[in-house]
């Protein structure tokens, strides 16, 4: 485990849903921090990370400068985007190229003399049927999606014309593939394939290997699997150090932990539920002592590739000392074979509905009290 601490101002942080409010009232979803959430975090800590996985810390009184390097990666900055603003920009990448195009070729129209009611008949225009703003917007659209032209299509006598219509599709097809992307890397994004991964409501300290861990159960309820998957945690302490005047300046003591499997190895199998555990190396009773300190938060993050579409993933869960059991362990779910009455065919079962489930750990107490006299 490796320490290191992180001195940070409440004038400029907060973090939303105080820890009070949280243990008896539901869960809600807080829009901004105000300045009620910074006094109330005070003196009751909330989540940095709140169930869902996502961090609640406010980035407050940055400069113009430092926000403008959100901006100078768009791709991501609109993937960042809720839904709403993806579909928004999406439809307004489409009307405004039709709109500019079809007032380029309105103008043209307009030059050329093709909108005057005294044109000669055979004389031909620059672009046929085009009389007014509406027929050069339908024409503008028929160009940039290739529908393929009717009643409305360019001539040879304006060789502005087909510039624009070669200029067009390429445009076109840019914003196509530039929106037709960001839909589909929207899509991979999706919060229902981060929900297929689940943790456990509580984390448990216990006997395993003989030695005092610090465990969580996680499983993979979606149909692709997820490979390469590496756990590893922190502890987060939060240290008063003094106030002066209206500020209360916090230190967070950082203790990094790795998670395994039950085999020891930090490549965990999740073909099934699995219980990861963190070995607590140093003296577990102050180890039990600071999880259960209420300015305490454990922050589990679990990485790995989806074997479907090869895209990384992280997911984090958060526990509070009220969601951390003492000498508990997760009762035992693995697959068992069953054969199936209907169609007398046997199959490996997992009971999903003791994922949760927690029972005593009878060698807790024997092990804590041997280990608080080395």
């Amino acid at each position: 485990m490796g320490e290191h601490n992180a001195v940070i101002n409440n004038e400029t942080f907060c973090v939303c849903h105080p820890l009070e409010e949280e243990m008896t009232r539901p869960k809600t979803k807080s829009k901004s921090c105000n300045t009620a959430s910074k006094r109330d975090a005070k003196s009751a800590p909330s989540r940095l990370v709140n169930r869902d996985g996502k961090l609640q810390i406010c980035l407050d009184q940055l400069s113009l400068d430092t926000r403008r390097r959100y901006l100078k990666n768009p791709f991501n900055t609109v993937l960042d985007l809720k839904w709403r603003w993806t579909i928004v920009i999406f439809s307004v990448g489409f009307i405004s190229t039709w709109l500019f195009f079809a007032i380029v070729y309105y103008l043209l129209a307009l030059i050329h003399g093709d909108l005057s009611g005294d044109r000669k008949e055979n004389e031909i225009p620059c672009l046929q049927n085009v009389k007014s703003f509406s027929s050069a917007f339908l024409f503008s659209l028929e160009t940039q999606h290739t529908i393929g032209y009717g009643y409305r299509n360019p001539s040879s006598e304006c060789s502005g014309a087909v510039f624009v219509v070669y200029i067009q599709f390429i445009v076109g097809i840019a914003v196509q593939c530039v929106t037709a992307g960001i839909i589909v890397a929207k899509l991979q994004m999706g919060k229902r394939t981060h929900n297929a991964i689940m943790f456990s409501e509580l984390a448990c300290v216990g006997i395993c290997n003989n030695s005092v861990c610090l465990m969580v159960r996680i499983g993979n309820a979606g149909p692709s699997e997820l490979v390469n998957v590496k756990g590893s945690g922190v502890i987060i302490e939060r240290l008063k150090l003094e106030e002066s005047g209206d500020s209360n300046t916090e230190a967070l003591s950082e203790t990094v932990v790795e998670f395994v499997s039950d085999s020891g190895s930090s490549n965990i199998n999740l073909l099934w539920p699995a219980v990861i555990h963190c070995q607590i190396k140093e003296n577990a009773k102050q180890m039990v002592k600071r999880l259960q300190s209420v300015r305490t938060e454990l922050i589990v993050v679990l990485e790995g590739v989806f074997d479907s579409t090869g895209r990384n993933v992280q997911l984090r869960r958060s526990f509070l000392p009220h969601e951390i059991e003492i000498g508990k362990q997760f009762v035992d779910i693995s697959p068992q074979l069953v054969k199936n009455q209907q169609t007398n065919a046997y199959c490996h079962t997992v009971d999903i509905d003791g994922f949760d489930a927690i029972q005593t750990d009878k060698l807790w107490e024997r092990l804590i009290s041997s280990s608080g006299n080395d």
